[in-house]
């Protein structure tokens, strides 16, 4: 039957005329009233309304979705969350490069881990300059909530191992680069801390490593557990930690992070003299969080493969000079051009480096961590080491365990 036709004869009929089942041409009819779908291709399929208790009522009266809901379980409601059926997607999340998901809801996908690090001074004292310098852009209100309560750092503090006192501001500095050869991991500083200067030779404040004299130097209480020295070499001379200076974060993680790593490079003029000494500067990263941590470790996460903090005695010690001092061997397989312009050479003796290293650890999503760079002299106050800091990152991946290793190039 042609279509015109069809459409005539249901124009035409009464209702009680279609109410069998069966076929006209292309026309499929069931034993209800309510529609008369078309087969064939081109035909118009009618709908004579649905009755009172059909589906079509009941799907244009159904309530709106509670905005107050949290459907995914993320602790943001759906007025707030811009996918409220995925948890690590939210406005407490951190956008995950490359992923092509707005993970942080701000409208711009993969648009994180920009640098805020252009344009540092130096000699700053605002400690949230030495976050920015890591990586660390965002800021985060303890009190916000909803949509406004973001990951982000929470508190910065420049200081002492004490938690009270305050290191010189020489002890201190945003590099734009560390020597010749040394630049950044990432954007365009570093954070740089020492127990003598954080300056390189041709800067204001510059001390030698070697000459760190001070007419009221710092002994501080040390952390808990600490000082410490490696296993197998004698204990600290005294139990204070001297011309200690510490940056300390209060950092809110991102909901969808479960880890977190950054890149460190330690120097020191201990090298070789005082290897396996009674003096033993040492760099610690100190971290409080709810994610397993070894006891062993007094909260420490980085650390080299026989699980001892960074200092002289390290393996990761490979920047020198061959030499063997009080029974430990360093072959020194990268050279020493990384000291070049540094401080850390020209001065008669043989200093040393670690080259980069990068320090990965697990986190609670949505927790809110301390994370304190710590560094200190034991048993002295004049050979001095330092430490820099660069290109902290989260990750939505966790780790069975704190871990430090070489980074990629």
């Amino acid at each position: 039957m042609e279509s015109s036709r069809l459409v005539g004869l249901l124009l035409g009929v009464g209702a009680s005329a279609l109410g069998c089942g069966g076929s006209i041409g292309g026309a499929q009819f069931d034993d209800s009233p309510d529609v008369v779908s078309l087969g064939d291709a081109g035909d118009v399929g009618v709908d004579v309304g649905a009755d009172a208790a059909g589906s079509d009522v009941a799907s244009d009266t159904a309530p709106p979705p509670d905005p107050n809901r949290d459907d995914d379980g993320d602790g943001y409601r759906a007025a707030d969350d811009c996918d409220d059926h995925d948890p690590l997607v939210n406005p407490g999340a951190f956008d995950v490069p490359g992923d092509g998901i707005d993970n942080d809801c701000n409208g711009t996908r993969d648009d994180g881990g920009k640098p805020c690090d252009a344009a540092l001074a130096l000699a700053t004292a605002d400690a949230m300059d030495f976050a920015r310098a890591l990586g660390l852009c965002q800021l985060a209100d303890p009190s916000a909530t909803g949509k406004a309560k973001r990951w982000g750092v929470v508190a910065a503090k420049l200081m002492t191992t004490d938690g009270v006192g305050a290191p010189m501001a020489r002890q201190y500095g945003v590099q734009t680069s560390w020597g010749a050869a040394v630049t950044p991991r990432e954007g365009a500083a570093m954070a740089v801390l020492s127990t003598s200067s954080a300056r390189l030779p041709t800067q204001a404040d510059y001390v030698k490593p070697l000459q760190f004299v001070d007419s009221t130097p710092n002994a501080n209480a040390p952390p808990a557990g600490w000082p410490k020295n490696t296993v197998g070499c004698p204990a600290p001379m005294v139990a204070t930690a001297n011309d200690s200076v510490v940056l300390q974060l209060q950092i809110r993680v991102p909901t969808n992070a479960r880890s977190f790593s950054y890149d460190l490079d330690f120097y020191t003029a201990e090298y070789l003299d005082y290897v396996c000494s009674g003096f033993n500067d040492t760099y610690v990263a100190l971290l409080k969080s709810g994610a397993p941590l070894d006891p062993a470790r007094s909260g420490n996460v980085s650390f080299d493969a026989s699980g001892e903090p960074i200092n002289v005695n390290s393996s990761f010690l490979q920047v020198c000079t061959p030499g063997t001092q009080n029974g430990k061997s360093f072959a020194c397989p990268l050279g020493t051009s990384e000291l070049a312009g540094t401080g850390f050479s020209g001065d008669g003796v043989q200093d040393g480096a670690t080259s980069w290293l990068r320090t990965t650890a697990s986190v609670l999503p949505g927790e809110t961590i301390t994370l304190s760079f710590m560094i200190w002299n034991t048993g002295d106050h004049w050979v001095g080491s330092t430490i820099v800091l660069d290109d902290f990152r989260w990750s939505a991946t966790s780790v069975a365990a704190p871990t430090t290793g070489r980074p990629p190039l």
